[in-house]
């Protein structure tokens, strides 16, 4: 299937391997991102929804 998608459609290898880029540099990134992530800012976010404050939604 995916050999007649491919030979059917010019450019396609094309965009499959630059899709495949994109989808790996944004899970790199994140990671990175998570590595180098203040481990304070973690604990604060992993806390946040159990938090107790005065917050009064208006509506």
């Amino acid at each position: 299937m995916f050999k007649q998608f491919i030979s059917v459609i010019p450019g396609a290898d094309i965009f499959m391997i630059s899709s495949l880029c994109i989808f790996m540099a944004f899970f790199v990134l994140v990671g990175l991102y998570l590595l180098w992530m203040d481990p304070t800012h973690t604990v604060k976010m992993q806390n946040l929804p159990l938090e107790n404050n005065d917050f009064e939604p208006k509506f």
